[in-house]
């Protein structure tokens, strides 16, 4: 049987001494120049209406560059790019209402 050059032998990891050392880079260590942070404000409830949301204190906040909610944005559900039908009420944001904890209400965007 032909002998084989990497089965059942063990394989260094080219990245194991950085990572061991904590001098790996991951993606969340680069910081390019002007750019943005992102932030969820994600529904505490299981199941409500949403009324009205008030962003006028976060817009007004230094550093905020970005505060939007569901009525800000289409109404274009999941999956409606022309290769899936869309099946589902899901909106990027929740729109008149909030389905589960964890529901995404609003996104920011700021410095840092």
């Amino acid at each position: 049987m032909k002998e084989f050059s990497v089965i059942g032998k063990e394989i260094p990891r080219a990245d194991a001494w950085l990572k061991a050392t904590g001098k790996a880079l991951y993606t969340d260590d680069i910081k390019l120049p002007g750019m943005l942070f992102g932030k969820l404000l994600r529904s505490p409830l299981p199941h409500a209406k949403i009324v009205h949301i008030d962003v006028s204190k976060a817009r007004s906040l230094p550093g905020v560059k970005c505060v939007i909610t569901g009525q800000d944005i289409p109404k274009v559900k999941y999956g409606n790019w022309r290769l899936f039908p869309a099946t589902q009420d899901e909106y990027a944001l929740a729109m008149d209402k909030v389905r589960f904890v964890g529901d995404e209400v609003a996104a920011v965007a700021a410095i840092d």
